[in-house]
């Protein structure tokens, strides 16, 4: 009885660092899709229709620096203004650990409400 209670404590022990551990991807993309939020701050572009939307593909160098590959979109003004503000922008050291990794984001810069 007493070697199926630590066996028991054991296993819980180890499938709670298993679940702890699998958890730090998606946090990492969490911080990442964050960080780049907040580098695509207050667009000053002049929005004639509803919105304008954009489909963002990038990766991270060796260097944690962001890496636009393309921008999807009809708009140029939205291409540039997304180039400008995201290529070779540094990121957070935690994060850089995940690059080689192809990331896609979509873009909706809403209509300013009077």
């Amino acid at each position: 009885m007493k070697k199926l209670t630590i066996l028991l404590v054991a296993f819980l022990l180890g499938s709670t660092q298993i679940f702890a551990f699998n958890d730090n991807p998606t946090n990492a993309a969490q911080q990442l899709r964050n960080q780049i939020a907040v580098l695509l701050e207050s667009p000053e572009i002049l929005v004639e229709n509803d919105a304008l939307n954009a489909e963002i593909e990038f990766t991270l160098n060796s260097e944690g620096e962001i890496v636009v590959l393309s921008v999807d979109t009809k708009e140029n003004i939205v291409k540039n203004y997304v180039k400008s503000r995201l290529n070779y922008k540094k990121i957070d050291s935690k994060i850089s650990n995940i690059n080689s990794k192809i990331f896609r984001i979509s873009l909706k810069i809403l209509k300013p409400q009077v």
